[in-house]
């Protein structure tokens, strides 16, 4: 269960410790000069027999909030949670996805990604939860070695606000790559991209869109593009502004009906809510940013655990339907929810014209036992110990401590190793801006 692999475990030293692995397998390029193009160096993690990885889930600490930032109307980010939704169960169902649809503008039409630049600028204007602080030796302490733990609870030293260069955390990422990295054992057909950078110790990911993705996306027809946004518009539907302790919360009935009173608009992709988490997997720490649909309304857990992931899928018709969304669908949200400490995720069930006809709620840590009936569609374990390997064969390939150098780790055809490459200094990939290096708390655009 989440809670078998939650468990506490000690503070950060580890963080600041290369992990001793076997050095990577080294190929040079095949031929020619280096350009900006051909890769230095390629090393590659096998990912052949799965079995390797049957093996006790490596420790996972129940992530942490540390913090929280909006994202606004036109994509511009706050360091503050004004985007945040209620969850607001609807007093009625067969809830039409389809309405506001034609005003609607898709997240990349106008819009170029912000990358890491969110995640970043929080960093910058948090540095006192990555303020190491050295512990006394006593039968508490750890002999004077450094821990960010005592920092992360809020007994750093609050005048120094500016961040530390060494920011004691060995990944920094958006959960969405994680989750990736987490399914790769049992993804033979979604190929993925990122890149890597070390600075000051710390290993930043920032996904690169793959080639097939940008050809899907410009491929797509009016019918797909239209199914994307009808996960925006459930989202809409099922949740609500209006914060608790609002007149309405005497009345639980009110309140539902308030908040589907309007739903006639239009769902923007680019707001959203997003939570900074600490966590760590066995020996690495990491930071990561991720999305949030809404929280609980009378919390009876703090953030993360009282967040409420919404999605939505085709009704289930077949035994061929459920195996597949077993198989699919129900490992990759497991592995996004369980990343960032979400136990709950409520799903609308929606029929071929986009009606929302039943709702089902799934707690993270339970979905895992809805597919072990048959261990060989998908196993936790497996992708939890892929991925702590995987995060520790990067910790040894990905060594030149330089913003402007930046490896290329790739999941591609044919589907059997991960690939890494470092790429000439000063690359197009090079993702790590200028202000952020300064430790600056507004980029100069305001971006």
């Amino acid at each position: 269960s989440m809670n078998e692999h939650m468990a506490n475990s000690e503070p950060d030293q580890a963080a600041l410790q290369p992990p001793k692995t076997k050095k990577p397998r080294l190929e040079a390029p095949s031929s020619g000069q280096p350009s900006s193009n051909i890769p230095l160096k390629m090393a590659e993690f096998p990912v052949g027999n799965l079995e390797n990885f049957y093996k006790p889930c490596p420790n996972y600490r129940l992530p942490v909030e540390q913090g929280a930032f909006s994202l606004d109307g036109e994509g511009v980010c706050h360091l503050d949670r004004s985007q945040l939704r209620y969850y607001s169960h609807p007093a009625r169902l067969n809830l039409d996805l389809k309405v506001g649809y034609d005003d609607y503008v898709p997240k990349t039409t106008n819009v170029p990604s912000n990358g890491l630049r969110p995640i970043l600028r929080w960093i910058n204007n948090n540095g006192e939860y990555f303020r190491p602080k050295l512990h006394s030796p006593g039968p508490e302490g750890k002999n004077g070695e450094i821990s960010s733990s005592d920092s992360l609870l809020g007994f750093g030293s609050p005048s120094k606000k500016e961040r530390p260069s060494n920011l004691c955390t060995n990944f920094i990422s958006w959960r969405g790559m994680l989750t990736k990295l987490l399914c790769t054992p049992y993804n033979k057909t979604e190929p993925w991209k990122m890149a890597a950078t070390l600075c000051d110790g710390t290993i930043y990911f920032n996904e690169i869109e793959t080639k097939e993705k940008r050809e899907r996306e410009a491929n797509q027809t009016p019918r797909e593009r239209e199914m994307c946004y009808w996960g925006y518009k459930f989202e809409d539907y099922m949740t609500t502004r209006e914060p608790p302790g609002s007149t309405t919360l005497q009345n639980p009935k009110s309140v539902s009906r308030s908040s589907t009173s309007d739903k006639s608009g239009t769902a923007n992709p680019l707001e959203g809510f997003c939570t900074v988490v600490r966590t760590r997997m066995n020996t690495h720490s990491i930071v990561m940013a991720a999305e949030v649909d809404c929280c609980e309304r009378i919390a009876k857990e703090k953030p993360p655990q009282n967040y409420v992931e919404l999605k939505t899928s085709r009704v289930i018709l077949t035994d061929r339907n459920k195996a597949s969304f077993r198989r699919y669908k129900l490992m990759k949200w497991w592995a996004q929810s369980f990343l960032v400490g979400v136990p709950k995720i409520v799903c609308g069930f929606r029929n071929d014209d986009g009606i929302v006809t039943t709702l089902q709620s799934f707690k993270t840590a339970e979905i895992p036992r809805e597919t072990q009936m048959d261990l060989s569609i998908w196993q936790p374990s497996v992708c939890l110990n892929f991925m702590d390997e995987l995060l520790t064969w990067i910790r040894s390939t990905v060594v030149k401590d330089d913003p402007n150098t930046v490896y290329v780790i790739e999941w591609t055809m044919p589907y059997e190793g991960v690939s890494c490459r470092e790429c000439p200094a000063h690359s197009e990939h090079v993702f790590l801006p200028e202000w952020y290096l300064s430790k600056l708390l507004l980029p100069p655009d305001n971006s």
